[in-house]
C-alpha cells in the first residue's frame, strides 16, 4: 500500500489548521474586537498590552490587535491574487511555449531568461515605480514578477511529458492540439503547478508586505502588515509591539503557508511515497 510518510502529513494538517484559525480571525474580527482599525484615539497612545489592549496601542491610539486582522485581509488577499496573476498567465505560456516550441518557444524563453535576471523584488519595486504607489498596482506588480518562474516550470514540465507514449497515441488517431493540451497534457502537471501556487502565495505575501514597508503599497491609514511594520519602527524601543505584532504573525502565516507547500509537493510527489 502506498503511504505518504506521517511527518509530511502531521506537519501539513497542524499548517493548515493555523492557516483556517488565521483566516477565520480576519473575516470574525468585527465580532472578535471592539475598536475601529481606522479609530484614533490620542489618550490612548502607544499603550503598552493590557487587558484592552491586548497587543497594545501604536501612535495614533489605535489597537494594534484589531489593525493586525484587519490588515491581515489585505495581505492574504493581495498574496493570493498575486499569485494567481502570476499563474494564470504563466501556465498559459509555459503550455504553448512548450508544445508548440520553435520560434515562439525562443522568444518566451529570452524574455524568461532576461526577466529571471533580476530579483523578484527589484523586478517588482521596478513596475511599481513605473506605475504609482497603491495597493492595486502593488499587486499588479508582485503578479507580473512571478510569471517568468511559473513560464520556466510548466514549459520543462511539458517538454517531459509530451514524450510519453500516450502523447503520441493521442497524436496518431488525430487528436487536435487544444484536446491533447487541455486533456492529456494539463492534468499531468496541474500537481506542480498547484504546489507552486500554494508556496508562491508566501512568497508575494513578503514581497507585498516589503513594498509596503517601503512606502509603495497600502497607503495611510489602511492596515496592512507592511505598513504597520514601518509605522512602528522609530519606537521599537519604547513600543516594540508596534512592529513586533505584525511581523509575528507574518511570519507565522508565511511559515504555515510554506510548510503546507511542502506537504502537498511530498503528497503529490510519486518519488516521495513509500511502497
Amino acid at each position: 500500500m502506498d503511504v505518504i510518510p506521517d511527518r509530511y502529513s502531521a506537519a501539513g494538517v497542524i499548517s493548515l489548521l493555523i492557516l483556517v484559525i488565521i483566516v477565520l480571525s480576519t473575516l470574525l474580527a468585527p465580532w472578535l474586537t471592539p475598536y475601529d482599525p481606522l479609530a484614533m484615539d490620542y489618550e490612548s497612545q502607544l499603550l503598552a498590552p493590557s487587558r484592552s489592549h491586548l497587543l497594545g496601542t501604536d501612535l495614533f491610539g489605535r489597537d494594534v490587535l484589531t489593525r493586525v486582522l484587519y490588515g491581515a485581509r489585505t495581505s492574504l488577499s493581495v498574496g493570493v491574487l498575486a499569485a494567481l496573476l502570476a499563474a494564470l498567465p504563466g501556465l498559459l505560456l509555459g503550455l504553448l511555449s512548450g508544445y508548440y516550441g520553435g520560434l515562439f518557444d525562443q522568444l518566451v524563453m529570452r524574455l524568461t531568461d532576461v526577466a529571471l535576471a533580476f530579483p523578484s523584488l527589484i523586478l517588482s519595486l521596478g513596475i511599481v515605480a513605473i506605475l504609482e504607489p497603491g495597493l492595486v498596482n502593488v499587486t499588479i506588480a508582485v503578479g507580473v514578477a512571478g510569471i517568468p518562474g511559473y513560464v520556466r516550470l510548466v514549459r520543462g514540465n511539458v517538454l517531459t511529458v509530451k514524450e510519453a507514449l500516450y502523447i503520441e497515441a493521442a497524436q496518431a488517431i488525430g487528436c487536435r492540439h487544444r484536446r491533447i493540451i487541455l486533456r492529456h497534457i494539463l492534468p499531468n502537471i496541474a500537481a506542480s503547478v498547484l504546489v507552486l501556487v500554494t508556496m508562491d502565495v508566501a512568497w508575494a505575501i513578503l514581497r507585498a508586505t516589503s513594498l509596503s514597508f517601503l512606502g509603495l503599497g497600502a497607503q495611510p491609514p489602511t492596515p496592512e502588515w507592511g505598513a504597520m511594520i514601518d509605522d512602528g519602527r522609530e519606537f521599537l524601543r519604547r513600543a516594540p509591539w508596534v512592529s513586533l505584532a505584525p511581523s509575528a504573525v507574518m511570519m507565522v502565516t508565511v511559515l504555515c503557508i510554506n510548510l503546507v507547500g511542502d506537504a502537498l509537493r511530498d503528497a503529490l510527489d510519486p518519488h516521495t511515497i513509500s511502497h
